[in-house]
């Protein structure tokens, strides 16, 4: 009996001590409480039980947002998740680096997707051109802003 309780401890253990070795860092977690569309003015990452989202919101003024953003591991069920036309992203043929552009006029343009494998998620942002200001990229349901426009999540 004694080794049939170690043996179910163990398993226990494993199983969900990996699923929280698979888990992203907790500051990416939850939609950030910034996004307001057409109120805020940005690029806004997170994730929840759907996956990742990228989202870009204007206060009316159209800007155009685009980035390329690669993994180690590869993207699965990639979709648009805008409002707005003009808009595309491509996935390449290995399915570890998704470009986009985005034409935000004061509504919501984004992505939708999920990250098989791999431990990193690194995202190189871009507004009207030119890098976008960390300022603007909020991250998580706290909108933690990276210390610029390419930075890299983990697991």
């Amino acid at each position: 009996m004694k080794k049939l309780t170690a043996l179910v401890i163990m398993v226990s253990l494993l199983v969900f001590g990996s699923s929280y070795a698979f888990a992203w860092a907790p500051q990416v977690q939850g939609e950030p409480y910034e996004f307001r569309p057409g109120d805020s003015r940005g690029v806004f990452v997170w994730r929840d039980g759907d996956g990742f989202h990228v989202r870009t919101t204007t206060r009316g003024q159209g800007h155009v947002f685009s980035g390329v953003i690669r993994t180690d591991g590869q993207f699965r069920n990639v979709r648009d998740a805008g409002e707005e036309g003009q808009d595309f992203h491509r996935l390449n043929f290995h399915h570890d680096t998704i470009a986009f552009r985005f034409e935000t006029r004061g509504g919501v343009d984004g992505l939708d997707f999920k990250v098989k494998g791999g431990d990193r998620l690194t995202l190189d942002l871009f507004m009207d051109g030119h890098r976008i200001a960390a300022r603007e990229i909020y991250v998580g349901r706290r909108g933690w802003h990276p210390g610029s426009s390419e930075f890299t999540l983990r697991r």
